[in-house]
């Protein structure tokens, strides 16, 4: 998957762009993860570590509000 074309990587943009990786909800998630797995060569085991990684770094930056 690019950005990398001659290793695995567990941590890629299921949408396939690599510039705006992100999806919007739960729902588009899902859609985007079940026809990337449709695309995708699997091999070996997975690590989540580079991906929740990834996440923590995002969610670190986002504003939280307690108001309902």
């Amino acid at each position: 998957m690019p950005p990398y074309t001659q290793r695995a990587t567990h941590c890629f943009a299921l949408n396939g762009d690599i510039f705006n990786p992100r999806v919007n909800g739960l729902n588009e998630a899902c859609a985007t993860y079940q026809n990337a797995i449709r695309n995708a060569n699997l091999y070996g085991p997975t690590y989540f570590s580079e991906i929740l990684e990834q996440i923590v770094s995002l969610a670190e930056h986002e504003k939280v509000s307690q108001y309902k």
